[in-house]
């Protein structure tokens, strides 16, 4: 793990050590070692679709990334991963709700979308910047939100050239100092599926999630093969800290992208 100093006043924390085991639990993977892959957008590659994001947008307090391991070495070129992520791989119908012990909450899936243009899922030129050099040909992002229990998941997948690239973006992430972040899908408003009360007596309302990224968050970035997967996760209240246990087991449970991991497996 690389954890990575941010603008004021981002606080940086240590995910388990176990997190990899996590991901990739009841998914068979051969691991291989990874070659070493230093290489950039391959000459074949076309040129990256990456337009200019827009200057400015919100950031975690808290953020910490993690390069590619041997378990991904069978999708670390997208040169050998020809065939581009689809929105049923990456948020499946078996993957429309999330549920999280440490929270005691159940995440459903409110919005995804897909997007050719890499530069409409961030924010900043410095990242459009890093995109662009990366090959990034898609992100897929998706919403995830318990308004009951008032947690919300921003998760994010980009469709990069090479694992070194998608080490790079990761990485690149935390480095920033506002040069540019993920920005999450907030249209939509988190609707509590049960009219039971909340654990404080009150009635569950709906819940607006335009103010994701507000107050304390904290988001992890994995670079797993040639992609990049970034999870965000938030309180909708804004509460919270570094050693928030609930958020993190959010950001563990968002980084076991489907789509990925389907193709690391059948890599493998």
């Amino acid at each position: 793990m690389r954890p990575h100093k941010g603008p004021p006043p981002k606080v940086f924390f240590g995910a388990a050590g176990g997190i990899l085991a996590a991901v990739l639990a009841g998914v068979v993977v051969v691991a291989v070692a990874s070659g070493g892959d230093e290489g950039g957008a391959a000459a074949s590659e076309p040129a990256s679709p990456v337009g200019r994001p827009v200057d400015s947008g919100r950031s975690p307090a808290s953020y910490s990334s993690s390069p590619t391991t041997g378990a991904y070495a069978g999708i670390a070129r997208r040169a050998t991963d020809v065939k581009p992520l689809t929105e049923a791989e990456s948020f499946p119908g078996s993957g429309e709700a999330i549920a999280v012990t440490e929270a005691k909450a159940t995440l459903r899936l409110v919005d995804h979308r897909l997007d050719a243009d890499c530069a409409n899922a961030v924010w900043g030129a410095a990242l459009g910047d890093e995109l662009r050099r990366g090959g990034c040909t898609q992100a897929l992002r998706g919403m995830y939100a318990d308004a009951r229990r008032g947690f919300a998941l921003s998760v994010t997948i980009l469709n990069l050239n090479t694992s070194a690239d998608a080490d790079r973006l990761v990485e690149a992430l935390g480095n920033g100092r506002g040069g540019g972040f993920i920005r999450p899908l907030t249209d939509r408003v988190a609707t509590p599926r049960s009219t039971s009360r909340t654990s404080s007596g009150a009635s569950p309302t709906a819940l607006p999630l335009e103010r994701f990224g507000e107050g304390f968050s904290m988001a992890r970035g994995l670079a797993m093969g040639h992609y990049a997967v970034i999870a965000w996760a938030q309180r909708l209240d804004g509460s919270g800290d570094a050693g928030d246990e609930a958020l993190l087991a959010l950001l563990i449970e968002g980084g076991k992208a489907p789509g990925v991991l389907g193709r690391a497996a059948a890599a493998g």
